[in-house]
């Protein structure tokens, strides 16, 4: 969808409902050069906070049991 910049104003309400009935730009044109094109947003999907990593851990070892040799910090 294109539009030129003089018919813009008048039109603006209109445009913008449609672009976002039919999620496709519009290009705003001066003298025959595309100037700006406006898209439609969209709404970002709600995650849930818990279980959001779930899956993406991995234990490498035994996490109960103490280790077997002492960390150098500790002594």
């Amino acid at each position: 969808m294109t539009i030129t910049i003089s018919d813009l104003p008048e039109a603006l309400q209109t445009l913008l409902l449609e672009i976002q009935q039919t999620n496709t730009p519009l290009t705003i044109t001066h003298e025959g050069h595309p100037i700006a094109v406006i898209v439609p947003t969209r709404s970002p999907k709600p995650r849930p906070a818990a279980g959001l990593m779930k899956g993406q851990g991995e234990i490498l070892g035994n996490i109960v049991s103490p280790i077997e040799e002492p960390w150098e910090v500790l002594q």
